[in-house]
């Protein structure tokens, strides 16, 4: 189905569910990022609350004092505080940091980490008028739980997760419209096939009915004409040759009325093996008849018969050897019928089985239509693809009856 013939709906579905993916992920960065920002700025928060209630201390505060910090600023997040001089030696500490604290430099007057799923401050702490010179090169550390960003990050989860979802659902509408379509026109098609069948199975009749007895006539005299005149000369050729044309007409008047009268068919019980053997014995040509484990099948008999040796007699005139296999699977019969011709394009695989549609020069193109009747008629399918080894397989699949 081409983009100009799906349904309006279906294309509006889809747009819609690409947009929404479009913004989940466009959401998706801008959520990580403000994470990061959301995060530092709460890290930086806590360290300015910290440094305020410490602020009015004559010296570096002690262990206890930092416990006492710690545990008003639990709800902000606050997890660890330390103070540690310049050879990164604790001076004081409360909580449990995340990793290590080692001798390191400050790229800046602040600055922000993260470590194991907290957010580490780190700015210069102390003054050395206040405190002396041992305050010189100490560090005041903070490790911050990014609550705040955690709970962004959940809320803008659960977004991302129903935007994902009310995606998917949207497709699945999408493709539920397309398939419903899909179904629609087939169904279509369907119809317009049956009408037309039906439509050129009276007119076909009609045809026959109006050409036969006129045919015959032509024919019978052409026939006497033909015994009397003088055997090896013109004139008698060419009198043998209305015959001839005259008996392929009467050909094409037979299958029309075939076609016409496929209409119902009558079951009994039949051995498919000896049906396969009778057709292949029916055509003129080298056919090799192979039956896996079979049983007696409901079928109409003669139909079935027909079927096959339109078949055998198609891949025999494509190219020999042709094989023929039986089998029973569970409750369908499977015929395969394999020649080793030039097989059938994919593009003309549907094709073959309309009335008319054929490759010979000489032929009504009606063979394969009776065969694809007689076949739907026992509610089964026929189709053709490539044979193993090269060359062209047509499969009968019946269900049992």
């Amino acid at each position: 189905m081409t983009l100009r013939r799906l349904p309006p709906l279906a294309i509006a579905l889809a747009l819609v569910a690409a947009a929404l993916v479009a913004t989940v992920i466009a959401t998706r960065h801008s959520v990580n990022d403000a994470f990061v920002t959301v995060g530092d700025g709460q890290a930086i928060a806590a360290d300015q609350a910290v440094r305020a209630d410490l602020a009015e201390l004559d010296g570096p505060p002690s262990s206890s004092e930092l416990a006492a910090v710690l545990a008003q600023h639990r709800d902000d997040g606050v997890r660890y505080v330390a103070l540690v001089d310049s050879r990164a030696n604790l001076v004081a500490e409360a909580g449990t940091p995340r990793g290590t604290l080692g001798a390191r430099a400050l790229r800046a007057v602040r600055e922000v980490v993260a470590v194991q799923g907290r957010l580490r401050i780190e700015s210069p702490y102390g003054s050395r008028r206040r405190w002396g010179r041992d305050s010189r090169g100490m560090r005041f550390v903070i490790e911050v739980e990014p609550t705040q960003a955690d709970a962004l990050r959940a809320a803008a989860d659960r977004s991302i997760l129903i935007g994902v979802l009310a995606a998917v659902a949207l497709f699945g509408v999408a493709i539920a419209v397309v398939r419903r379509e899909l179904r629609r026109q087939a169904g279509d098609r369907a119809r317009e096939r049956e009408r037309r069948l039906a439509s050129l199975g009276e007119m076909s009749a009609v045809l026959a009915h109006e050409i036969k007895n006129p045919l015959a006539s032509l024919k019978g005299n052409a026939q006497l004409l033909a015994s009397t005149l003088p055997a090896g000369e013109k004139p008698r050729a060419k009198a043998e040759r209305v015959v001839d044309e005259a008996v392929r007409l009467e050909k094409l008047i037979q299958d029309l009325l075939a076609f016409v009268r496929t209409g119902t068919i009558e079951r009994s019980a039949y051995d498919p093996a000896i049906l396969a053997r009778d057709a292949a014995s029916a055509v003129q040509g080298e056919v090799v008849v192979e039956v896996d484990a079979v049983r007696m099948f409901q079928l109409d008999g003669a139909r079935i018969r027909e079927v096959l040796v339109n078949l055998i007699d198609n891949a025999v005139a494509a190219g020999p050897p042709v094989h023929v296999h039986v089998a029973v699977e569970g409750a369908r019969l499977i015929y395969e019928v394999t020649d080793r011709g030039p097989g059938v394009p994919a593009t003309d695989r549907d094709k073959v089985f309309e009335p008319f549609h054929t490759g010979k020069t000489r032929g009504t193109g009606l063979g394969l239509a009776i065969a694809k009747r007689l076949v739907e008629l026992h509610r089964g399918t026929i189709a053709v693809d490539d044979a193993p080894g090269g060359g062209a397989r047509f499969r009968i699949v019946l269900p049992e009856a």
